[in-house]
């Protein structure tokens, strides 16, 4: 692989994201909402079919939450440019 290609990925991690990003963190808030919803429909949904009134209510919220939390945070992972292999390598002989 010569140099010039080397060099580009390296360029290209260091741009700000784009305007599509922007729609990326406006999803962000609605699939964290639908992954809590989901949850506590489900949970009302298992409560009403078992007849455990908070049980499965509150533990379905609870999982939602956290599948929502993993969602966002799969999302805005990928808008974090990764470190650049020289900074890393500057670090460790620091």
């Amino acid at each position: 692989m010569s140099e010039s290609n080397k060099t580009k990925p390296d360029a290209e991690r260091t741009k700000p994201p784009g305007a599509a990003a922007n729609y990326l963190l406006i999803s962000a808030g609605s699939i964290f909402t639908s992954m809590l919803i989901a949850g506590f429909i489900v949970g009302y949904m298992l409560d009403q079919l078992f007849d455990t009134t908070p049980l499965f209510f509150l533990s379905c919220a609870v999982l939602g939450f956290i599948g929502g939390i993993q969602k966002v945070h799969q999302l805005t992972k990928r808008l974090d440019p990764p470190l650049k292999e020289k900074e890393s390598e500057d670090d460790q002989k620091s």
